[in-house]
């Protein structure tokens, strides 16, 4: 089925096909913040680091998409669906590595190129930090694997600078400093004769220098900012409670068991969410997705037990790259925000292990089925979030254009309010109230050129707004 196939004709049609539903997808959310334009006199101030982000990069891709706001979202979404290809292509070649049979090399792929846990991420401007990231990520660990064929200080030295590059644009990326030791120390154990003394051994002074390197990371932080506070901190777009320390680290056991289950059940399911979170539910969707995604974990596990008693090498290197992805997502897990927005690491982490047990596992004609199922639950699942999604910011960006139409001026100061008697009915980044859609009212700078000034307030029901845009002659608008 698959020999005739070829990788490069198959990556076009998906790469044209996604950039048409990513294309369709209007700003919302944190998108209204992260990476949108912003004219600032005193760029250096944006560069430092604050209590909870250092994310540097943002702060510049801001700063000079300021000059042309009017290639905002458009040149977002571009420099995602790069990153996202750049990892599509990566991920190829990495199976291509590990694996003898071209079915498995092209079903790892499209697990993770069609999986449902990446649609969240590949479709919000908001998180061309966490594609990127994982770039960078990646390409470290190219040059640490070097390193180990080619003895030369060049590319420890690229591997740290990588690593230490990941972790700029978003502060996850720190986990680029160990990851490379980590996969690299799993391959050379489970592949090789090596003394284990001496692998051991060699890999202890390799993990010193990744901790060197985080070391060097927080140093520079401290020295820049004075201090090194991380978490507690509101969400920069509102000023409500609810949304109070949604970035406080938490390492107890229950938070961390708990953001693993979302985080790889957004991973490794085709389960569509949205058929449970959004009214009217539609529970047989929510039973075949679920049903068909719990018959291909239980296959997998049934072929990693066949590896187990046939190839035991293979099935230790599987195991180890699963502590390894679960190293890769473990910043997500200790934050109280992790979901399917999350997911994008864990997805191709799963995605490596899902072509190795497939190519030395026995393939029964019932696994084949399981597996076709599968494909075509996430495919479906990912065209109905994709559709939910283009939905509800068509709607976020008709009101925009409504309200634009009332103003004939352009406004300097804004004071925008907003009255939480509405149920906030949603999931994750596809759909919720208009307000929240909006930005909590920076949504509004988009219709001004990012010219205006914007003050936002949230009330909990019309009683407790004790003000008319009368009584606030300091703002163009109300």
């Amino acid at each position: 089925m698959f020999k005739k196939i070829r990788f490069r004709y198959v990556f076009v049609l998906y790469a044209i096909v996604l950039s048409v539903c990513v294309f369709n997808i209007y700003p919302t959310h944190d998108d209204w913040g992260y990476a949108s334009p912003s004219k600032v006199e005193n760029l250096l101030s944006r560069l430092m680091p604050s209590k909870t982000f250092w994310r540097p990069l943002d702060a510049l891709y801001g700063y000079l998409l300021g000059y042309a706001p009017y290639l905002f979202p458009q040149l977002n979404h571009a420099i995602v669906l790069v990153g996202h290809f750049i990892l599509c292509v990566i991920l190829f070649f990495l199976l291509r590595k590990f694996t003898k049979r071209k079915s498995s090399l092209y079903i790892g792929t499209l697990f993770f190129c069609l999986s449902p846990g990446i649609v969240a991420s590949i479709t919000q401007t908001d998180y061309i930090n966490q594609i990127w990231a994982m770039v960078a990520g990646v390409t470290s660990c190219f040059y640490f694997l070097k390193t180990m064929k080619i003895n030369r200080k060049i590319y420890y030295l690229l591997w740290l600078s990588f690593a230490f590059l990941a972790t700029l644009i978003k502060e996850n990326g720190i986990v680029w400093f160990i990851a490379p030791v980590m996969f690299n120390f799993i391959c050379n154990l489970t592949n090789s004769n090596e003394n284990l003394k001496e692998l051991i051994k060699k890999h202890i002074v390799l993990f010193l220098i990744g901790i060197l390197g985080i070391c060097l990371y927080f140093a520079v932080r401290f020295i820049l900012m004075g201090e090194i506070a991380l978490g507690n901190s509101v969400n920069n777009l509102t000023s409500t409670v609810k949304h109070a320390n949604r970035y406080t680290i938490d390492f107890s056991l229950f938070n961390i068991v708990k953001n693993y289950c979302y985080v790889f059940g957004g991973a490794a399911t085709s389960i569509d969410t949205l058929a449970f979170f959004l009214k009217p539910r539609n529970w047989i969707v929510l039973f075949i997705t679920s049903l068909v995604s719990i018959l291909f974990i239980l296959c997998l596990c049934s072929g990693l037990v066949g590896i187990l008693k046939n190839k035991q090498r293979v099935f230790y290197l599987v195991i180890g790259l699963f502590i390894c992805a679960g190293f890769i997502s473990s910043p997500y897990v200790v934050m109280g925000h992790a979901g399917e927005v999350t997911a994008y690491e864990m997805t191709f982490s799963l995605a490596v292990i899902l072509g190795i047990i497939l190519d030395n596992a026995f393939t029964s004609r019932i696994m084949k089925i399981i597996t076709v199922l599968m494909f075509i639950c996430m495919i479906g699942v990912s065209a109905h979030k994709f559709w939910v999604m283009h939905d509800y910011t068509s709607s976020v960006n008709s009101f925009l254009i409504e309200h634009k139409a009332d103003f004939k001026n352009t406004p300097s100061k804004i004071f925008v309010y907003f009255v939480e008697d509405i149920p906030e009915e949603g999931h994750a980044s596809y759909r919720y109230p208009i307000g929240h859609g909006l930005g909590n009212g920076h949504a509004f700078k988009s219709l001004w050129n990012w010219k205006p000034e914007i003050k936002t307030q949230s009330f909990k029901n019309m009683d407790d707004v004790n003000f008319t845009p009368e009584s606030l002659p300091e703002y163009d608008t109300v």
